[in-house]
């Protein structure tokens, strides 16, 4: 068994919006009362607790204390739950030790078994737009509308998980337990395509088309540096403060939306036409360390990292084969001869094989040299780059930072 991750906006009531906010306090109080009582059982017996007594702790505190009765049980035990895992993996050396939580950081609450239930599903829209839309109640909280743009199955769902973003946005995940697929689909893969990364080119693909890098956080830095200076200037955790500092977080929220609604896209658009895909095996870390800053902020900004995990998703889901080879030298060595241009720079767009005679575009061979690597051989080596269409599908439409178009249903109003 497998567990997927099922997310939906939810939309609630200004009184529900503050019952969750209030919650989320309690939550975060109940959190380092169980820090600090774990503190003062190791230095009185140098003893750590363990899970069943932290969880059992957790529902004295909440008799005890009448704030902490504002939670579910199990919302209060998975509280518990979730600070014995930060402590277990600082001792495994993976964090930092746990520390008190500030209250506007702690920012989800989980019902892992019970206290959650949908009412009221019904089907809205017609044809390619026909989605559920259902009412989600959570004990202690109240009502959410959610919009379920996706099939599940609900008697399989292990946990609920309310979140409330920085922007003020709430999302719901479902976590879904569901048997595992097959790695390979039963046909024999016809079609394949090399993918090269880069920075001025985000994506060029083996057939000769190329995804131009629309980078998102370098045309909307100014901005967001005018908002950063904003937030500084306020008082901490005043009411300007909170304000200003939901505005920078929509303006983040923005780009990361429009980077996964591009890379979903390409991922999607990718898995329907080829069977396997052949990706180098970047080493991201070290092409951030080494970079200049300029370099280092564009590096950031393409998010090669997400995106191999979008592209890698996308086959592997509809059963398809993904092949990550070395990504050394593949932009100066030879697709045909395999020879190795070693005085090619990064300002070099053009590859010229000494050895050979070969040109072609710098990108173009790279991305045949990954798929040569694989053991695919292509019919034959395009002969100019051409836009992968229609650019308008892939969210690249001219507009706000290319224009995001939004998977999700639009907003209505709640009540």
């Amino acid at each position: 068994m497998r567990v997927r991750a099922y997310r939906f906006r939810a939309y609630s009531s200004k009184t529900t919006a503050r019952v969750l906010k209030t919650q989320l306090e309690v939550a975060c109080k109940l959190y380092n009362a169980l820090l600090h009582a774990e503190k003062e059982e190791y230095e009185r017996n140098r003893h750590s607790m363990s899970k069943n007594e932290l969880r059992q702790l957790a529902l004295d505190l909440r008799k005890k204390n009448p704030e902490f009765q504002l939670l579910y049980s199990q919302v209060a035990q998975q509280v518990a739950e979730r600070f014995y895992q930060a402590r277990e993996r600082f001792f495994d050396g993976l964090v930092n030790k746990p520390k008190k939580k500030k209250p506007h950081r702690y920012l989800s609450l989980v019902y892992p078994q019970s206290g959650w239930r949908l009412c009221d599903v019904r089907e809205i829209g017609l044809g390619k737009n026909k989605k559920r839309k259902a009412r989600l109640y959570l004990s202690k909280i109240g009502f959410f509308t959610l919009i379920l743009h996706r099939e599940f199955l609900e008697s399989q769902v292990s946990q609920v998980c309310v979140k409330l973003y920085p922007s003020g946005r709430i999302h719901v995940i479902f976590l879904v337990e569901e048997p595992e697929s097959q790695e390979l689909s039963s046909k024999e893969p016809v079609e394949a395509v090399g993918v090269d990364l880069g920075i001025t080119r985000l994506a060029t693909l083996s057939d000769g088309r190329i995804l131009e890098n629309p980078r998102p956080l370098e045309r909307s830095l100014e901005g967001i540096r005018v908002l950063q200076r904003t937030l500084s200037r306020k008082r901490f955790l005043s009411k300007n403060w909170l304000k200003a500092r939901m505005k920078l977080a929509k303006e983040h929220e923005h780009l990361k939306d429009f980077r996964r609604d591009l890379f979903f896209k390409l991922g999607a658009l990718l898995a329907q036409e080829y069977d396997v895909l052949v990706l180098e095996h970047l080493n991201v870390k070290g092409l951030i360390q080494n970079g200049t800053k300029k370099r280092r902020l564009r590096l950031y900004d393409s998010s090669f990292s997400e995106l191999r995990a979008v592209l890698e998703w996308q086959f592997r889901k509809r059963g398809k084969l993904v092949l990550p080879v070395p990504s050394y030298n593949t932009s100066r060595e030879c697709f045909l001869c395999g020879g190795i241009n070693k005085g090619l720079t990064l300002e070099d767009r053009v590859f010229h094989c000494a050895h050979c005679g070969f040109t072609l575009d710098r990108d173009l061979n790279a991305s045949l040299v990954l798929l040569k690597r694989a053991g695919w051989v292509p019919p034959a080596v395009p002969g100019k780059l051409r836009p992968i269409p229609p650019l308008p599908s892939l969210g690249l439409v001219r507009g706000r930072q290319g224009g995001v178009m939004i998977q999700e249903a639009p907003p209505f109003r709640a009540g």
